[in-house]
């Protein structure tokens, strides 16, 4: 049985901080971002010296998560990050007859969840296959802070990005749903119904700022809403006028539909992952997965990417 969940694209950068000290000033804090072969050396360093089973605390700020290894060659790093979960608020119930049963574990044994990511050594791009409930990506960053702060060393993650999106979705094949928030006076309605209320209901509300209205553009299926790209173009800046963001799905003829979420004309990559479920080796499946999926869309997430 396949399953859908969404791949987010994210860049690991790790820096060493330096401070510049000038008469009668505070002192300067000074980035310097380490390329690809110094950030292997670390990583060479954390799978080589500091594991146990393939196994790694971060403490973040929040409390501590684990980093679970599970393959590594020289172009790639496939892992798990998860914490613990409260077992009060964790049980099993029997989809048919609803029977609930307590989960049980030994002493030295916690609930763990979890999700996974996959680490592109070649430039430090993250596929992370986001969970609801599992850690944050950004627990990868506080990996190098745990370990290496002592060399002034210190991790950064960032979200793979577009400076303007609609040069990129101008070229698309499909532009399908657009929607957005747009935010109107109290007094500038075009209509009680507008906002599914009555003039007389309307009238006991107090202090109302503003309306925030949510419109959503449908194009039919399989149909694009643009015959051309000055079109989008067109629409999608009159919409940034009004609102800074904005979710446009789009995709070329050979691929999946893919949400693009733009803010202040800044598109945040987003991906559909499809795996089985039911595979034997689901491990194995999804790192495979995940690993097609990165691959296929690597040229596109790369041109993202400042060089470094």
């Amino acid at each position: 049985m396949d399953a859908y969940k969404n791949i987010y694209f994210h860049k690991l950068d790790i820096y060493k901080r330096n401070f510049l000290k000038k008469k009668g000033q505070a002192d300067t804090q000074v980035k310097n971002y380490l390329d690809s072969k110094g950030k292997n050396a670390i990583f060479d360093d954390i799978i080589n010296n500091k594991l146990s089973n393939n196994c790694i605390e971060i403490t973040d700020e929040i409390g501590t998560k684990t980093l679970e290894i599970l393959k590594h060659n020289k172009d790639y790093i496939f892992a798990r990050i998860g914490k613990y979960q409260d077992l009060i608020s964790v049980h099993l119930r029997n989809t048919k007859t609803y029977e609930p049963k307590e989960i049980s574990r030994t002493a030295d044994q916690e609930l763990e969840i979890f999700t996974y990511l996959l680490l592109d050594r070649t430039n430090y791009i993250i596929s992370f296959l986001k969970e609801h409930a599992a850690p944050s990506i950004r627990t990868l960053q506080y990996l190098i802070d745990n370990n290496y702060s002592g060399k002034e060393l210190f991790g950064e993650i960032s979200g793979v990005i577009v400076e303007d999106a609609i040069p990129l979705l101008k070229a698309k094949d499909k532009v399908g749903t657009i929607s957005y928030r747009v935010t109107v006076p109290t007094d500038n309605i075009l209509s009680y119904d507008d906002i599914g209320l009555s003039q007389k209901e309307f009238i006991y509300l107090r202090n109302q700022k503003h309306t925030e209205i949510e419109v959503k553009l449908i194009a039919e299926r399989n149909k694009s809403a643009f015959d051309n790209g000055r079109g989008i173009e067109k629409v999608l800046r009159k919409i940034l006028d009004k609102t800074d963001k904005v979710k446009v799905r789009a995709k070329d003829d050979d691929g999946y539909m893919q949400t693009y979420s733009v803010v202040e004309s800044l598109l945040t990559k987003r991906v559909k992952f499809e795996f089985d479920r039911e595979a034997e080796q689901i491990q194995n499946e999804i790192y495979s997965k995940l690993k097609t999926t990165y691959e296929s869309n690597k040229q596109e997430i790369v041109d993202y990417v400042k060089e470094e």
